[in-house]
This record gives C-alpha cells, structure tokens and sequence, in this order.
C-alpha cells in the first residue's frame, strides 16, 4: 500500500560561511592554515564572541596586578634614580594607578574587542613612558642602564597580560622608540658601551616578546577551531541521532507517529494517569471501503487518500497532549491523556465531519460517493482494577466494529466500567 512513500524530512542544512559549509571551512582552515590572525567571514565574529568572556576575566585580573607590581618598581626608583624618587611617586601612585582603575571601569563597560586590547597596549604604553621619562629626568649614574626595565614591561604585557600580536607589535614599536629617543638625550652622560647593549636589550626583547605573541595567537585560533570542530561533530551527530529516532517513530507516507510510537506513547500515559487518577481514551479510526477506493484509483492515490486523512486528523486533534498515529495499513489511531468518554466522542464526531468535508470522490464505495471513516472510541481510567492499555485499544477495536456494522461514516463509543 505504501508503494510511493514520502521521503522523511532531512536534517537541517549545516550553517555556511562565504558560501561553504561552517564545517568545511573550518576543516579547510585547519588543514591548510589561513592568513594573519583573523579568520574569514563571520567565522572572526564568533571566534571574539567566544573568547571575549575569558578574555575579559583575563584582563581584569591583569590590571589590578599590574596595578600593584608596577608600584613594586618604586623601590628600583630610589635605587637607580634616586634623584626623580619623589616624581616617581607622582607618576606611580597619583598618574598610573588612576589610569589603571580607569582601565577597569573602561573594560567593565564596553564588551569591544578593540577597546579590550587597546586598553591593554596603552597601559603599556603609558607605563614605558612614565620609566624612560624617570631615566632621562635624572642625572644619576645608573639611569642610562635603568633604561633596561622596559623589558619588564615588554615581557609583561607579552607572557602575562598576553596581548594579541596587533595591539603589542603598535606598543613594541612606541616603547623600542621611547629608548631610542631617551638614549639619545642621554647621549651626553652615557657612554656607547653602555647604550648599545642597553638598545640591543630592548630591541630583542620586543622581537622575541611579538614572536611568542605571534605564535600564541596562532595556536589559540587553531585550538578556538579544533574545539570548535569538535562541537560540530557533535551537533551533527546529536541531529543524525534525532533525525534517526524520528525517522524510527514517525509512518514515512503519512508522517503521523508509527505502531511502535504509539505503543511507547499509549504505555507512558497509561502510567501517570495510573497515579493521577484521570481518565485515557483512545479512538480507532478507518477509511472506508480502502480496500475498493485502491482498486479504482490506484496506489498512488490511495496513499494521497491516507495523507489527507493523516492531516485532516492533525488538524482535528489540536491538544500537545494527544497523539495521532497509523495502527497499520488503512486504520489510524488517536490517543487522548486526560480526556473523559464524552470529549473524546465529540473529538471524534470532529474528525468524522472533518473527513467528510474533504468531498474526495470515492465512487467505488457501497456506503457513500465520499471519502469516509468510521470511528470507534473507548475510555479507560487506568487506576481502575485489571484495567490494563491492551484492554483499552480491544474495546475501541469493537467500537469500530459496531461503527461499521451500523452503517459506516460513524462515531461509536463504548463507556467502559472503572
């Protein structure tokens, strides 16, 4: 009978990214690489949406530390600039300390990527300056090699503060500046002995510190995008595995649930209305004369007969709660939760009505020149003695007995004792 089975529905298409596959892409990306540090496409957008959190945290937590380590540099202050000790303080305490609880404030408020990462390269920045500006502002014998400390703050904001490779190559550029420019002004009182290796220093450290910011970033995008296969393997096989459990409990030409379905779904209400004390009811539902409309009009359009009867059933029974299914060839069933004799025959009167407005011609009927079915309905309370879901769906089957023995195009009930 089921000759010209509909096809069940097809998972949902995967996501695409400039017109590929979100998978793929990101297959492509970790296969073959991908230029720089930002990804194509939308995929760069989820990519800062998804580590923005973390990195947020990380941050925060930075500013404060550097808050307090970079006041710890007072004490190399009064050692190697002893003379500029009080415009540390100032400079220190009064001028980068605000600065950075600003920064806090900034980065409490505004969830930017560039802002983040800015805000971490001015501090930086600032830092350098306020450090060359010590050096240059003294006149004491070790301010030319104190210059050095801006490693710190280079390896700082490189392996602690872990800035992405943009924002720290700008800020590598200004603080291997800021020594150059402070060298020279202390070109006088500084012999080249000193300064080269004090440049040298500097310089290096910047080129090692983007390297591994380089690198780092590199391989957190790689790690963002393995983890980010992973969840999409698994999002493909948690659709495979739903799509494959409907496929097992859904009638592939009607679509409406199939015998196993309804044997699961009948057993579960049974259950909870056993200990709710509320009332089943279940309606037997056959086309009739099936048997004849095929032989007049083809398999085909027998099976388009039951799709319009398995919508038209849908569409009557409208309660979440109650479930349509196909009991086998022409012969549906319907299972009501919660639902005295009396509703679900009104129910049933419904979709007897409703089949009958469709007016599909039936000429090979002996009852009527219209599609048509007969209906038995049964009511159970589930609570009662020796009531069992077996016993509901053989009373129903008798119903529909007595619907067709009684003349077709019918709704009988049977009021069953609890």
């Amino acid at each position: 009978m089921d000759r010209a089975a509909t096809q069940p529905d097809r998972p949902a298409p995967r996501p695409a990214v400039e017109g590929l596959a979100l998978p793929d892409l990101v297959d492509g990306l970790i296969d073959h690489g991908w230029r720089g540090l930002r990804f194509p496409g939308e995929l760069e957008g989820r990519f800062q949406r998804d580590v923005a959190p973390e990195r947020m945290r990380q941050l925060l937590v930075n500013s404060a530390l550097v808050a307090v380590a970079y006041n710890l540099m007072l004490v190399s202050d009064w050692l190697m600039v002893p003379d500029q000790f009080d415009l540390a303080l100032r400079l220190r305490l009064l001028v980068y300390t605000p600065l950075m609880f600003a920064a806090i404030f900034v980065l409490t408020r505004i969830d930017l990527p560039r802002v983040r990462e800015g805000v971490a390269a001015t501090s930086g920045i600032v830092a350098s300056l306020i450090s060359a500006w010590l050096c240059v502002a003294s006149t004491d014998e070790l301010a030319p090699a104190y210059l050095v400390s801006l490693t710190s703050i280079l390896t700082f904001c490189s392996g602690v503060a872990r800035m992405r490779f943009g924002p720290a190559l700008v800020m590598d550029v200004v603080v291997v500046g800021c020594c150059a420019v402070s060298a020279w002004f202390m070109r006088d009182r500084a012999p080249v002995a000193l300064m080269v290796p004090v440049m040298l220093t500097v310089t290096s450290t910047a080129v090692f510190t983007l390297y591994g910011c380089y690198t780092m970033e590199k391989d957190m995008r790689r790690n963002w995008l393995m983890r980010l296969r992973e969840r999409l393997l698994l999002d493909e096989l948690e659709s495979a595995n739903a799509h494959l459990e409907h496929v097992s409990r859904s009638d592939l030409l009607t679509g409406v649930a199939n015998r196993r379905h309804v044997d699961d779904f009948l057993s579960q209400v049974w259950e909870r209305a056993r200990v709710d004390g509320t009332e089943v009811s279940v309606m037997m539902i056959d086309v009739d004369h099936f048997k004849a409309y095929n032989d007049m009009y083809g398999h085909p359009e027998g099976d388009a007969c039951l799709q319009d009867v398995a919508a038209t059933l849908k569409r009557r029974l409208r309660r979440p709660s109650d479930l349509v299914g196909r009991f086998g060839g022409e012969e549906f069933i319907a299972v009501l939760t919660d639902t005295p004799l009396a509703t679900a025959q009104a129910a049933a009167e419904r979709i007897r009505k409703g089949i009958e407005g469709m007016n599909r011609l039936h000429s090979g009927s002996s009852t009527h020149a219209i599609v048509t079915v007969s209906i038995g309905v049964a009511c159970m309370r589930p609570a009662a003695p020796h009531a069992t879901p077996a016993q509901l769906i053989s009373a129903a089957d008798e119903a529909l007995y007595q619907a067709k023995q009684t003349g077709r195009n019918r709704v009988f009930a049977f009021a069953t004792a609890d």
